[in-house]
């Protein structure tokens, strides 16, 4: 036995896939549909994905740590975000908590698949995609779409650099609580009186 087969569940199947294992399945089931995606419209049966996407999305997106895959279940039932795909096909973007070897967020796509099952179509991850998903959030939300921002979301973005502040400036004004005048904080010589 394997040491990755003691890990049992979808991290195992994972592994199979990864080092060339066929399952006896076409599709593998990741576990029940997320909430979120239920709450978004998504089909109620399962989420799966192909075994052959599976394994071609593991080699074409290397930047993907296999430990991201091991844990995508969780990933995906926990995003920050989700929001429709710019295809307005049906299917869904997640904005997962996590980030490629990069430093790019990685996104997941699914859609409902013609019975009651969803298929997750690809995970990889998004050069810009802070950026890119506040775009596509807006725009859904300009077309009435639904989407979903967790609490985390508003905090992952970029935020404006930071202000520091001093609670007074040398000269400008004095910790004895007096003031000077603008004359002669700019030390600007007297108006002469010549006329």
């Amino acid at each position: 036995m394997r040491d990755d087969d003691q890990l049992g569940g979808w991290p195992a199947v994972v592994n199979r896939i990864v080092r060339g294992d066929r399952p006896s399945q076409p599709r593998v089931v990741l576990g029940p549909t997320p909430s979120i995606l239920l709450e978004l419209g998504l089909n109620s049966g399962a989420l799966t994905m192909s075994a052959e996407k599976l394994a071609r999305c593991r080699r074409e997106h290397s930047e993907v740590a296999l430990d991201v895959w091991h844990r995508l279940p969780q990933l995906i039932a926990n995003p920050l975000a989700v929001f429709p795909s710019y295809k307005r096909d049906g299917s869904v973007v997640l904005l997962l908590l996590e980030i490629d070897r990069d430093g790019n967020p990685v996104v997941a796509a699914v859609i409902p698949d013609s019975g009651p099952l969803n298929v997750v179509l690809s995970v990889y991850g998004k050069q810009d995609g802070l950026a890119w998903a506040q775009k596509e959030i807006a725009r859904a939300i300009a077309d009435q779409l639904p989407v979903f921002e967790g609490k985390d979301f508003a905090a992952s973005l970029p935020q404006p650099p930071a202000v520091e502040t001093a609670s007074s400036s040398r000269g400008l004004i004095p910790v004895d609580g007096t003031t000077k005048s603008k004359r002669e904080i700019l030390h600007l010589p007297k108006e002469s009186s010549k006329s």
